[in-house]
């Protein structure tokens, strides 16, 4: 057995040191090139015990089965930013550490609803928890769709409400809404905590206000949603759009036993929800759209609100989709933009065409640069940059890849163009991208392969990158201490740093929690729930200018006086940021507005606020004033602002014409891995040695990857899961002698 184990661990090791990780050079002290890094940081108590652990072994509610019981402190896989230095978080994968032989047999028994928390930022930093500390939906349970009925398939009321995987997004008030969210269960059940885990997406959406710290109830979604994504609209209203009902075994047989149409069940089964739907802030409810605005998406789709009020895709997801794949996911290489008012959608082309990787990428990051007015006031471009990832649909790329691309759309034809800029240093896998306002760019945490393919299998990478606006290249700065791969966060506070947390793996190969090489892969014992604090180098160019007034609130197209410390003849630019609200790299609500200067004076200038709501949708956001400096623009301290609703609101306004866009012709895009700083791997994919080891004929799966499913789909991960049993009690019994920590 301990033989097994050492090839098991030398094989996978030779996996994760192949990886294109390039040696990351000695790093110059001057904060100003690199920035600059606090210690971390984490909650101090359990159950109000003062502990330096992540976990301890105590049992919680939730802790009625079999085996081993622990309760953690959360880890922030989802973060919003509230007012002042505050902030809410919520767990991810709760509870993997009681996983003991694999994470596909006894998630679906152990897992628990996820943690909240609201963290102020202070010195020393307090936490306090949100009531319900789970958001409170399904408290008794939910009424689950399983494949099979009970009692071949289990469910528990403790684990039918969880946070993980919803959507997140500011209201116009300030509130945050989180829409769907993970109901777990085992489907079949085998005995004791043993089965077949399914994940269901909730039809839940729920309310936190900052206010008074408390989570409320909202109306259902018409759908059930595991990781759907959502969009402010230029009228306050929110859009979602795909997620899938269930994860695993996404048949829908009942549709149409229940009378429902037979030709609906065969096309809803084996693919995410096409169906769209939009939440009314008046009332709280949700309306299903038309079939009009149906669209095959991927999971957590890259969505965002262009200037002329029309949601663009970015042809950008999550590929860890039903069963590890989903039979349209050719369709996800277009890009598209969504028209509210019409309620369609328009082709727009793929995107990449011209670079090295044109079409679909996988687990990176889409942010969309400054919004600036043209030269007659107008916003009508938009750019998005995304760099790293996986390439390709199903079966994609295992390895991460260097490249990065801009993609731009001009609303007033509502035409796509893109062009390469310039490559990461290293790759990256789930890097988090933060917009600093100074226009830069900074990449944080991630790995050097896909995680959720082989959890536990890759090298960390823990040097963000800055990428300049100007040159169009990316910089390495000073490394983090600490290692977060799967379910990483990263947000900027209204004082310029960034706010860097999250780390929840998938248990290791799906057995257990446990890292194959310390000190070199994945740490994989348990959650983190440190957060560490970046300070950019934008922050030491200079002395910082100040804002010493400025409304609390503005309506569209109001100009708004703001007093600072420095001749407005000094100021560079003044950006609007809506705050972060972000999951699994997503932030629907993510822009930056480059403000018209319509007056300066000595201590003052005065900004035009755009008058459009899909340039700046109402909510809340952070007014910085940039300084010009011989080293670069320097940013002062943000001051809140409100945007208020228009009272009529224009989705066209300021955004230029509208144009009917004829769909494109569509062929998949050919990938140049090679440029784009990727790896080739046999049949596309490293898991597949790893596979072999273990037992399973590598040309099964490598047949099957052709066919179009995705390799290290949760039932192949199950089988090698199951292989791993030996390798799972030997570490088991080794670790069972101390406490779960660092």
């Amino acid at each position: 057995m301990r033989g097994l184990r050492r090839l098991i661990v030398s094989v996978l090791a030779a996996v994760a040191l192949a990886s294109p990780v390039l040696a990351v050079p000695a790093q110059a002290a001057d904060p100003s090139q690199v920035g600059q890094w606090g210690a971390p940081f984490a909650e101090p108590t359990i159950n109000g015990e003062a502990t330096d652990e992540y976990c301890v072994e105590e049992s919680q509610e939730g802790d009625d089965h079999d085996g081993k019981h622990v309760t953690c402190k959360p880890t922030a896989g989802s973060m919003a930013i509230l007012g002042g230095d505050d902030v809410v978080y919520w767990d991810a994968l709760e509870d993997t550490e009681e996983v003991e032989a694999g994470i596909a047999l006894e998630f679906g028994a152990v897992s628990i609803n996820d943690q909240s928390r609201r963290l102020e930022l202070g010195s020393p930093p307090v936490w306090s928890e949100p009531s319900p500390v789970d958001a409170g939906a399904n408290p008794s349970g939910s009424t689950n769709d399983p494949l099979l009925p009970p009692p071949l398939s289990s469910t528990e009321p403790y684990n039918d409400g969880a946070l993980f995987c919803s959507s997140l997004t500011f209201l116009p008030d300030g509130r945050l809404l989180a829409a769907g969210g993970t109901a777990y269960y085992d489907d079949p059940a085998l005995i004791s905590k043993y089965g077949v885990i399914e994940l269901e997406g909730m039809a839940n959406s729920r309310i936190y206000n900052p206010q008074n710290n408390t989570w409320t109830q909202a109306g259902d979604m018409n759908y059930g949603r595991w990781y759907p994504s959502t969009v402010a609209l230029p009228d306050g209203d929110v859009f979602v759009a795909s997620g899938v009902k269930r994860l695993i075994k996404t048949m829908y047989p009942d549709q149409a036993i229940d009378g429902g149409d037979p030709v609906d069940a065969a096309t809803d089964s084996g693919r995410n929800v096409v169906d769209t739907e939009t939440f009314d802030t008046a009332t709280a409810t949700w309306t299903e759209n038309p079939d009009s605005a149906d669209r095959s998406l991927p999971l957590y789709p890259r969505l965002h609100l262009l200037p002329n009020g029309k949601v663009y895709f970015n042809a950008a997801g999550q590929v860890f989709n039903p069963d590890g794949y989903a039979y349209d996911e050719y369709l996800w290489n277009q890009a598209a933009a969504y028209d509210p008012a019409s309620q369609t959608w328009a082709d727009l082309g793929i995107p990449g065409v011209g670079t090295p990787a044109p079409g679909f990428r996988g687990s990176t990051f889409s942010i969309m640069l400054p919004l600036a007015p043209d030269a007659a006031g107008s916003y009508t471009e938009a750019n998005f940059l995304t760099a790293g990832g996986i390439l390709g649909t199903s079966p994609g790329t295992y390895f991460a890849v260097t490249d990065s691309r801009i993609d731009t759309v001009d609303t007033t034809d509502m035409s796509l163009t893109s062009a390469s800029t310039g490559a990461l240093n290293q790759p990256r896998w789930y890097g988090t991208g933060v917009l600093t306002p100074t226009g830069e760019v900074i990449a944080f945490s991630g790995a050097s392969a896909d995680e959720v393919v082989g959890p536990g299998t890759a090298i960390p990478v823990t040097e963000p990158e800055l990428w300049n606006p100007t040159t169009g290249e990316w910089t390495q700065l000073a490394g983090a201490t600490e290692k977060r791969t799967y379910h990483n966060t990263a947000a900027l506070l209204p004082d310029g740093r960034i706010l860097v947390g999250g780390h929840a793996p998938i248990s290791t190969l799906y057995g257990n929690n446990t890292t194959l090489v310390e000190g070199t892969t994945t740490p994989q014992e348990t959650r983190n729930p440190t957060f560490e604090i970046f300070e950019p180098p934008y922050l030491f160019r200079g002395e910082r200018p100040s804002i010493d007034g400025s409304p609390a609130s503005a309506q569209p197209g109001q100009t708004i006086p703001v007093t600072i410390d420095i001749d407005g003849a000094d100021v560079e630019s003044v950006v609007l940021m809506r705050k972060t609200a972000i999951t699994h790299l997503v932030d629907g609500g993510q822009r930056s507005i480059v403000l018209p200067i319509t007056e300066r004076k000595p201590n003052k200038v005065t900004v035009q606020i755009p008058a459009a709501g899909g340039v700046v949708p109402a909510g809340p956001y952070l007014l910085f004033v940039n300084q010009s400096t011989p080293n670069g623009p320097v940013p002062s301290v943000a001051e809140e602002i409100r945007i208020e609703p228009s009272p009529a609101v224009s989705p066209t306004l300021d955004g230029g014409a509208t144009a009917l866009v004829k769909p494109r012709d569509f062929a998949r895009p050919v990938i140049d891995l090679a440029k784009a700083g990727g790896v080739a791997v046999d049949d596309t994919l490293a898991f597949h040695e790893i596979a072999e080891v273990m037992g399973i004929p590598h040309h099964t799966i490598a047949a099957r990857d052709h066919g179009g499913r995705r390799p290290g789909s949760p039932f192949t991960a199950l089988a090698v899961g199951v292989g791993l049993c030996g390798l799972a009690a030997v570490a088991r019994r080794r670790a069972s002698a101390r406490r779960l920590h660092r």
